[in-house]
């Protein structure tokens, strides 16, 4: 009990800094509070090397790519690399049957085969402020909290408008601390990006769903792009006379061999973590939220993996989206393993008895009882919790449910008297855009049995008033048929066809809306975003205004007790700087992990197995036979993956992994198995992301792909 204990407070960062070395999402503007242990650790740049608003630092190298990835520039032409996973989506819209990218593989010869990507954006961090004190100096003493949140929306939209200076920018306020501190971010977003070139999903997803989240891994995940900006280097649309991009800084690319205990810093844009998550909300991913959508994503990869093997088409178009599925119902079942492992609930409600042992003393007024309201609080709101999730898992989960929702705003506009005709065609206009790409990749015939299964789950799982009304119709209506109503739904429909959708949008007037508010499609969408509009989300909004306010008082309240600690903000979509070594560790007794894998182990399991996601083309298998490596080998070997310790979450993936010296040495795609938990509690002997190595990349577009003209564009390290 006293080594958990112990273990407990590493964690949480009670213990001297160098006990947590590894442990932090740190904002790049305060990065110099750990500088003095960046360099005992032996990172040799300043903290202005790595953040400035004035003048060039290494986070102008850095971008979001798309809306949930990182990227990075590795040349002053605008090459752009991120992961192959995080590209997928505009590899797979370049794919046919007969011209299958996914599977050989796309290299651009010049700029001019380079291929352009609609609607795909990346967007630049031009700075950051602190206006904390800007928007909580507005906030009367007395303000309830319904009105501290208008308050805080209000003052953070006028800060945020200032700063896009006319729209050249854009621009928001954030909190951070659960809100005990605003920041402002300004961004440039870049609407001009092209695909260069992708490895074949047998580098770039190399072990698939079975390797996914694991180590050892072997998967050359990457992929190149280039922005693309005007004669001014300013963003613009797609246009042939613009010019590859200037970035004001680009990452050199190491090919320079690695070693164990190096120094490694992620710089990128990780998604979305909860440290402060009390023993209740852990309680409630642990035993409610996990367990139910980790079941009903089973169900639904059965039926993709079933549908895929039958039909290269549905393949094609289920790729990216069975990823998808699987790659978050992989990772919460590492995390709910993880979690359990930790004894998470138990270490959370320690510390939850420590702060409000102290909360009782002279002085600390405003933090007593504060764990009786945590526990009242998610009391009421854990039902609703459960009812979304359902909601979520279940229902969002057909296809053809969340098509017909985004058809809600044609409904409600064409119920309104004297509606301008032009917001009508521009919502039809954007329907119409939206069933075009919905229709290349939707088999109705898949959709079907994903249907049938989840509405089935549905009525199961939901609870008395929890319940959607239009469900307890269908239920009695049908029957209880579930099969019959799903038939039903979808031959009858319009929304199943492409042709029809088009038909209907294309000759639309609002008099015509009848035909769509009578189509079992749409009745199931419309019934489902009104149960989750008008009862799931006013209740939820209700209790997490409460918790939120609970959150807010016991994160000051943690500063307060620790004032020594160096602590750091959750994550929440912005750009972070986290921290680490390269090293193996010990996932089970009597075993270790190495901190990298080589060429050998694609060959092994390639050669030494028949499972498909190790399945490798006969040029990729001659290369590595030949081990011709040379010069991005270490003794003859060719490193693919490594790990480290560097703390990070979704969003992380694409971020350039960098040496002391700020040189590109590998690109994040994933953490291990081992470290899905992290977004909750960090474990520093366990937690690992995994990475690959520039060497490899390198390797990839030169010998494999023959791309030479990419190699000589970048600044090699050597």
């Amino acid at each position: 009990m006293k080594m958990k204990f112990l273990f407990f407070v590493v964690i949480l960062g009670l213990l001297p800094t160098r006990a947590i070395s590894v442990e932090g999402m740190w904002l790049p503007l305060l990065i110099e509070r750990n500088m003095e242990e960046m360099r005992r650790m032996g990172f040799m740049l300043s903290a202005q090397d790595l953040y400035s608003a004035d003048t060039v630092s290494l986070k102008d190298g850095i971008v979001r790519f798309g809306r949930g990835c990182t990227g990075f520039f590795i040349s002053a032409e605008g090459l752009l690399i991120t992961n192959h996973h995080c590209g997928i989506g505009q590899i797979q819209r370049h794919s046919t049957v007969e011209n299958d990218f996914l599977t050989k593989g796309f290299w651009a010869g010049d700029r001019g085969e380079e291929l352009p990507n609609p609607g795909l954006t990346v967007t630049l961090l031009v700075r950051m402020e602190d206006v904390t004190e800007r928007v909580v100096n507005q906030i009367p003493a007395l303000a309830t909290e319904k009105e501290r949140t208008e308050i805080i929306r209000r003052i953070s939209s006028e800060i945020a408008r200032g700063a896009t200076e006319g729209g050249k920018y854009e621009a928001q306020v954030l909190p951070l601390f659960h809100g005990n501190k605003f920041m402002l971010y300004i961004h440039q977003v870049f609407r001009d990006v092209r695909l260069v070139g992708a490895p074949p999903k047998s580098i770039g997803k190399f072990g698939g769903d079975i390797d996914n989240w694991e180590w050892p891994r072997h998967a050359g995940d990457f992929a190149l792009f280039r922005v693309y900006a005007d004669a001014n280097n300013q963003p613009a649309d797609f246009s042939p006379d613009n010019r590859p991009y200037r970035p004001a800084h680009f990452f050199p690319v190491s090919n320079r061999p690695i070693q164990e205990y190096d120094f490694t810093l992620v710089y990128g844009i990780p998604g979305r973590t909860t440290q402060f998550l009390t023993s209740h909300g852990v309680d409630f991913i642990m035993n409610h939220r996990n367990p139910v959508a980790i079941n009903l994503r089973s169900q639904i990869l059965d039926i993709f993996h079933e549908d895929m093997a039958r039909s290269e088409q549905v393949r094609i178009q289920y790729t990216t989206k069975r990823a998808r599925v699987a790659n978050i119902w992989k990772r919460w079942q590492g995390e709910n393993r993880g979690l359990k492992r930790l004894s998470a609930i138990e270490h959370k409600q320690r510390l939850e008895k420590e702060f409000d042992a102290w909360a009782q003393k002279p002085g600390n007024e405003e933090y007593a009882n504060l764990m009786e309201e945590f526990a009242k609080a998610y009391r009421n709101a854990i039902p609703f919790r459960k009812a979304t999730n359902i909601y979520n898992e279940a229902g969002r989960a057909i296809e053809i449910v969340r098509f017909a929702m985004g058809f809600e705003e044609l409904v409600s506009k064409s119920r309104e008297r004297d509606v301008a005709p032009q917001m009508i065609q521009a919502i039809l206009n954007r329907l119409k855009g939206q069933a075009r790409e919905f229709f290349r990749d939707y088999n109705p015939a898949t959709d079907r049995r994903v249907a049938k299964v989840m509405l089935q789950n549905y009525l199961q799982l939901a609870e008395g008033p929890l319940m959607p009304p239009v469900l307890s119709e269908i239920k009695q209506r049908h029957r209880g048929d579930i099969e019959r109503f799903v038939s039903r739904l979808f031959d009858r429909s319009i929304l199943t066809s492409e042709t029809k959708t088009l038909e209907f949008l294309n000759n639309f007037t609002p008099s015509r809306i009848r035909l769509l508010e009578r189509d079992p499609a749409w009745q199931l969408a419309a019934g489902l975003l009104q149960f989750n509009n008008q009862t799931l989300r006013v209740a939820e909004s209700r209790y997490e205004q409460q918790l939120d306010s609970l959150y807010r008082v016991f994160v000051a309240g943690l500063k307060e007790k620790f004032p020594d600690r160096n602590f750091y903000p959750d994550a929440n979509g912005t750009l972070r700087i986290t921290y680490g070594r390269i090293e193996g560790y010990f996932p089970n007794d009597g075993m270790k992990y190495l901190y990298y894998t080589t060429s050998d182990g694609i060959l092994q399991k390639a050669l030494e197995t028949h499972i498909p996601d190790y399945a490798i083309s006969d040029r990729l298998k001659s290369l590595l036979e030949q081990r011709n490596f040379a010069p991005y080998d270490r003794n003859g070997q060719l490193l693919v993956n490594f790990i480290a310790s560097n703390h990070t979450t979704g969003g992380n993936s694409g971020s350039p992994v960098l040496d002391a010296h700020g040189n590109f040495i590998g690109i994040n795609f994933d953490r291990t198995w081992e470290s899905t938990m992290s977004d909750i509690l960090y474990d520093v002997n366990q937690c690992r992301n995994i990475s690959v190595s520039s060497q490899y990349i390198l390797w990839v577009i030169h010998k494999y792909a023959g791309k030479q003209h990419l190699i000589d564009e970048m600044v090699i390290i050597n």
